[in-house]
């Protein structure tokens, strides 16, 4: 499935004061899940193996890093855990890093909410405005900017690259 993202990622110093400022908000909660991404290096873009429960789902993106809601073109493929899957993306292209998080997901139309606790990094909330199932004339990127200012955000809070980029930079260090 081919999708059309535009989405912000914010640093924050703790979640429930961001589930607050959203109280106003008709939210659905999708669930809360134990995720670990495991990146691959590939010439293009970025892949990402996404497991948690008895889902996997295998996630190609291409995006241009920056701190302002950014579009980004996805294709997703949702599927049944199978390790031979992980274990022939290891061998073709190498991990390139593991992200480990707990991730709340809350959903307004189609809008998905993201209250993320990654390990070694900390608490982060992502905003991501889809194409999907969205009515003619709706601005996705206007839809990040509502949430951005109702949780009170600032772009100082803003963060430029993926959980998988500030990753590799602690490892660097």
């Amino acid at each position: 499935m081919e999708l059309q993202n535009v989405e912000f990622k914010a640093r924050v110093a703790d979640l429930d004061s961001i589930e607050d400022k959203l109280k106003g908000v008709e939210l659905i909660l999708d669930g809360v899940y134990k995720q670990v991404d495991t990146y691959y290096n590939v010439p293009i873009g970025r892949v990402k193996l996404r497991e948690y429960d008895e889902y996997s789902s295998l996630i190609y993106y291409n995006r241009v890093n920056g701190e302002e809601a950014k579009s980004s073109d996805v294709i997703y493929y949702k599927h049944e855990k199978d390790a031979a899957l992980g274990a022939i993306l290891e061998l073709q292209f190498g991990i390139k890093v593991k992200v480990s998080k707990v991730r709340k997901v809350l959903k307004y139309k189609n809008v998905s909410i993201h209250l993320d606790q990654v390990d070694g990094l900390g608490c982060f909330v992502e905003v991501e405005a889809c194409n999907i199932a969205v009515e003619e004339g709706v601005d996705l990127k206007q839809q990040c900017d509502y949430f951005f200012n109702l949780m009170e955000l600032t772009k100082e809070d803003l963060v430029a690259v993926s959980y998988s980029d500030l990753i590799l930079q602690l490892n660097k260090k």
